[in-house]
This record gives structure tokens, C-alpha cells and sequence, in this order.
């Protein structure tokens, strides 16, 4: 084989792939069209519709009711609460992530100790009980070897 036979190849080649390509696309077609006729029935249509009816009349309800129908109010409302957040200091979040070094460090802190119970009365009070060493520090996870 030549050197100028190898480019015809595999131009015939492609355009054999995409001609398969385009049929099958069309055969695909063709079935869906055929078929749909069979799934465009839906027997909980009317339900859904009056469901949905229901949903919007006690949305535009609950608007009318806080004023937000009117687009004026709404604007003072919307600028009133923009106004509101932005004055607003950010916070620190308290959501600790599973493995960050901050949830780390709250699990190697010792919990703190048990109250211990009111000793009855008239019992005499028994000696204190030895202190507990801290537990040590959970080492962090190793990544999982490479597969």
C-alpha cells in the first residue's frame, strides 16, 4: 500500500461512520414518531391541572395578603429587606465540614466531664475518684491508596 492510499481510506472511512451515524439517527426518529402517539396520554392530567390551579390561587392569596401585589409595595418591601441585610454584620458560620481541621480539632478536645450526682443525705461523702487522662488525638485520615 501507498502513502496516497492511506488519506482516501480513512476519509471513506469517516464518512462511512458518519453516514451509519445519520441513519441510525433517522431510524430513531422515525420509531419516536411512531410511538408517540401512544405515550402523549396522561390519565392524571385534569388532576395535576386543578392541583396546580389550586397551588396559584392560594400563592396569589398569600401575596395579596402581605401586600405584594401591588408593584409599588413590593419595590418598598424588596428595598426595605436589601436595606436590612445590607446593614447586617457577616457572622461566622458554626457548620464545621467532616475532616476540615476545624472539626478535627473539636474532636481531639476532651469532653468535658460528667457532673457527678448530689450524694443522698446523711451519707458521708466518699473520697474523689482519680482523674481521667485525656484521651489522646485521633491521627488525621490517610487519603486511600491509589488504586
Amino acid at each position: 500500500m501507498s502513502q496516497s492510499d492511506q488519506p482516501q481510506k480513512a476519509g471513506a472511512t469517516f464518512l462511512w461512520v458518519l453516514g451509519a451515524f445519520a441513519g441510525f439517527a433517522v431510524l430513531f426518529t422515525i420509531i419516536q414518531a411512531v410511538n408517540d402517539s401512544k405515550q402523549g396520554f396522561d390519565p392524571r392530567e385534569a388532576e395535576r391541572t386543578a392541583y396546580t390551579a389550586e397551588i396559584l390561587k392560594a400563592q396569589s392569596e398569600n401575596l395579596a395578603k402581605l401586600g405584594l401585589t401591588d408593584a409599588a409595595k413590593k419595590k418598598a418591601v424588596f428595598e426595605k429587606t436589601l436595606a436590612d441585610l445590607g446593614v447586617k454584620k457577616p457572622a461566622v458560620s458554626t457548620q464545621v465540614v467532616p475532616g476540615s481541621p476545624t472539626q478535627l480539632k473539636q474532636a481531639a478536645a476532651a469532653a468535658p466531664a460528667p457532673v457527678p450526682a448530689a450524694p443522698a443525705a446523711g451519707t458521708p461523702p466518699a473520697s474523689p475518684a482519680p482523674a481521667v487522662p485525656a484521651a489522646p488525638a485521633p491521627a488525621p485520615a490517610a487519603p486511600a491508596p491509589p488504586k
